[in-house]
């Protein structure tokens, strides 16, 4: 049976990281786009960079690409986490035997 190990980093840089990309989520960016801090930059291009979020020409503002949700969505779990792959359905799992040599 194959696990996969999930490891979440704990120092402060990645947990703003993720403080921000859940503001992308509610808000369309990390920030508003009045504020130039330079960690709000930082961040928002090391999000850009990692392919977390990306711009929307149709909605005019950041949203969180699928790579960006599972950041998040592993956060919430606790580091060093196992967590099984999924079992197939029985009829799926179910395969023709093979002869023995």
């Amino acid at each position: 049976m194959r696990y996969h190990v999930q490891t979440a980093m704990t120092d402060p840089l990645e947990k703003r990281l993720i403080e921000a990309l859940t503001k992308v989520d509610a808000h369309g960016d990390i920030a508003p786009a009045h504020v130039q801090d330079p960690m709000t930059m930082v961040l928002r291009e090391r999000a850009i960079q990692a392919d977390l979020m990306r711009w929307d020409d149709s909605r005019g503002h950041y949203v969180l690409t699928g790579t960006g949700r599972s950041r998040i969505s592993a956060r919430s779990r606790a580091p060093g986490v196992v967590v099984r792959f999924e079992k197939r359905d029985d009829k799926a799992a179910v395969s023709p035997q093979r002869k023995a040599d």
